[in-house]
């Protein structure tokens, strides 16, 4: 007789809305039935981030079409990252998911990352707590090209080496972001402000998160560079007929937060304070000759 199958982690997976009914519609469906085949718990918590369409009624309807879908909501626009904070306090999984509507993410290809995230490095024998996926990327342009191929036989000559595979390309600005993270945070990835990204939620609870906005996905992965996470980034299904990448939101607040006052850790619970009867419990039990200020023993 086989054995049974191991019970393997379950996945929340965490989607961040705010005025999309339109979308809701047609992705709530696609991750329903994902899901219900990826063989492990699941549940879908969609954030409604203060929206003032029909996102709120769309959302009624889906429940009772989409399994273990839960709805949270802000009654105010309050940012992505505070939607991963109000989910991460709900959730009921050990990993935890999320997903923008801004770009057409294929909701399968949450199943190589979930094999992923089981699998244990070799080196260290630890399991990631992290895996992201990277959008596909443009054209290069001319410049880029130039500049690529003498970096690489610089490279070639100076180390020996073969140089790692080329990141994609999303534009100028993307570039320079991506520069300034990596010089600054230590942020090793090609595309850190994909909004598909895979975490161990236990990993997530260690350390607050600060971000409200955009720039959660910079920070999340900092922290776990930081921390010395292993991660990992695979590639994500190209859509058709999209030639850029959405542009992120302001990120320069939530950045210099960060930046200037990162925490890595939750402070530590405060004891609630002794009864007022304590002291004068222990002064008895020394016959009343302990000093103001002074130690007193409870044993």
């Amino acid at each position: 007789m086989s054995k049974p199958a191991a019970q393997r982690d379950g996945v929340t997976v965490v989607i961040p809305a705010h005025n999309a009914a339109g979308v809701l519609e047609r992705v709530l469906p696609a991750w329903g039935a994902v899901l219900t085949n990826v063989n492990r718990p699941f549940e879908i918590l969609v954030v409604n981030d203060g929206s003032t369409d029909t996102t709120a009624t769309t959302l009624e309807k889906l429940v009772a079409r989409v399994p273990k879908l839960r709805v949270l909501t802000h009654p105010t626009r309050q940012g992505f990252g505070a939607c991963l904070r109000t989910a991460l306090e709900a959730t009921t999984q050990p990993l935890f998911f999320y997903s923008g509507l801004d770009y057409p993410y294929t909701p399968s290809d949450i199943k190589p990352m979930l094999e992923r995230i089981e699998l244990r490095d070799e080196i260290f024998g630890k399991q990631p707590d992290l895996i992201s996926g990277f959008r596909a990327g443009q054209p290069r342009p001319t410049l880029v090209i130039g500049v690529s191929w003498v970096w690489k036989v610089f490279w070639r000559i100076v180390t020996g080496l073969p140089f790692a595979h080329t990141p994609p390309w999303y534009s100028w600005s993307e570039w320079w972001y991506k520069k300034r993270v990596e010089w600054v945070f230590g942020v090793p990835l090609a595309d850190v402000n994909s909004a598909f990204k895979l975490y161990r939620t236990d990993f997530l609870k260690r350390f607050p998160i600060q971000s409200d906005g955009d720039f959660v996905h910079t920070e999340l992965v900092a922290k776990a560079t930081f921390l010395t996470s292993i991660m990992d980034e695979l590639p994500l299904t190209i859509p058709r007929g999209l030639d850029l990448i959405p542009p992120i939101g302001p990120v320069s607040a939530d950045r210099r937060k960060v930046f200037r006052c990162p925490v890595f850790a939750f402070e530590p619970e405060t004891k609630p304070p002794e009864s007022s009867s304590a002291p004068q419990q222990a002064e008895a039990n020394t016959g009343g000759l302990a000093s103001p200020g002074s130690p007193v023993s409870t044993s």
